[in-house]
């Protein structure tokens, strides 16, 4: 065994293996070198603990900088999306984004300023492009939906519209479901009857009026929605409805009188449309319609309340009447109508000339069979105007409808 090493300075024990004292040896090479290694290694852990909060809060104040900018750019860019100027909010949007990468929203509001702006290919697979990396996130997002199915429309896709406008409808919305779900759908039945899709269309809108809320704004809506798909009586029940808290609504009294006129209900439809036109003088359309369906009774000579006098006499003027039409689409078309020949108006006119001298009030008031051959080729005659010459207007109009009631044709 080796003798113990004593230190000549200190009289410390000098561990084996040192060439000298360790506690000498460090003298006047500062405090730190003097300390022991626990003591050292706290101080060291002490030190990086206080690194790591100074280096943490760094971190969230530089975070929080970049959201306040973030939030800054988004703002801005709600601005300029509402000022209608969506090439700007697409750079704020984008610049927003930069700041919070991940935020759903400002992704969101970055695809619908592409949409609305989505003049170009590109800007619209854009949009897409956010809107379906939302929807894997978010599969029942409805606005991601409604943007997809106004993209979709856009390029006339309709299967892939009317899909992405059901999954918006009954999607998950932030705020008001109930009433953007129903604009939703009225949006659908714009797009569908733009589209020529009038049986779809009126499939939403039969769902669309089993539930809506007590509003005649609405209600006149949706009715004016069914009378574009030919829905007169569903649209009716809503006019009526809205007509109910306020009997002087002109567009509901316009509505109602119009589902009154395509019913074949004409004292009825001029009824509601003068009532219509009364409340607001520039409803025109309300205003021709009523005129036809005045024409319309005024020379309709299957009234049963009328007298056979009157019957004839409407009997007589109806003839003239359509003779002249006929007349007129020849000298429209440069058919000389008094040569001979195959054209259908040729045909027609030397029939009216055989019948034109019975055609008087005082002998068609006594001869009923004779009023119906008159009044066929009264009706005849508009149909082959209408078939050369277009749409009739005016009492002409009025002659067709009253022989589509008598099953003799369509206006």
């Amino acid at each position: 065994m080796k003798p113990e090493r004593l230190c000549p300075q200190c009289g410390r024990k000098i561990p084996w293996g040192q060439a000298g004292c360790p506690f000498c040896l460090g003298k006047g090479k500062g405090y730190l070198w003097s300390l022991r290694r626990d003591g050292f290694l706290l101080l060291t852990f002490i030190f990086l603990i206080l690194m790591f909060v100074i280096t943490g809060f760094t971190v969230r104040t530089y975070r929080n900088v970049e959201r306040g900018f973030a939030v800054q750019w988004y703002a801005r860019g709600e601005d300029d999306l509402r000022a209608s100027r969506a090439e700007a909010a697409l750079a704020d949007f984008r610049t927003a984004l930069s700041y919070s990468h991940d935020n759903e929203q400002y992704e969101l509001r970055l695809a619908e300023a592409l949409t609305e702006a989505g003049n170009t290919a590109g800007a619209r697979a854009e949009a897409r492009t956010y809107l379906l990396g939302l929807l894997d996130r978010q599969p029942g997002n409805a606005t991601a939906n409604l943007e997809l199915a106004r993209l979709a429309a856009r390029d006339h896709l309709i299967d892939d519209a009317v899909r992405y406008y059901h999954q918006a409808i009954y999607g998950e919305w932030d705020f008001d479901a109930v009433a953007r779900r129903r604009n939703a759908r009225l949006e659908l039945v714009e797009y569908l009857l733009d589209e020529g899709q009038k049986d779809s269309a009126r499939a939403e809108l039969i769902s669309l009026a089993a539930d809506l809320p007590p509003d005649p704004a609405l209600q006149t809506r949706v009715g004016t929605l069914l009378l574009r798909v030919g829905g007169y009586d569903d649209a009716l029940k809503l006019f009526n409805e809205a007509l109910r808290p306020n009997p002087h609504l002109a567009t509901a009294l316009a509505g109602a009188g119009e589902c009154f006129f395509y019913r074949g209900d004409y004292e009825q439809a001029e009824r509601y449309l003068a009532r219509a036109v009364q409340q607001d003088p520039h409803l025109s359309q309300a205003a021709a319609l009523r005129e036809t369906a005045q024409a319309v009774l005024r020379l309709d000579p299957f009234n049963r309340r009328l007298s056979n006098m009157e019957r004839g006499r409407r009997a007589a003027t109806d003839f003239s009447l359509a003779m002249a039409c006929l007349q007129s689409c020849a000298a429209q078309r440069g058919i000389d109508l008094k040569a001979k020949g195959s054209d259908p108006l040729q045909t027609l006119q030397g029939m009216a000339l055989d019948l034109q001298a019975h055609a008087r009030q005082s002998t068609l008031s006594r001869d009923a069979e004779l009023l119906s051959e008159v009044m066929d080729a009264a009706f005849s005659m508009e149909q082959a105007s209408v078939h050369a010459c277009g749409e009739p207007q005016g009492q002409d109009l009025a002659l067709l409808l009253i022989a589509r009631e008598q099953g003799g044709g369509h206006p």
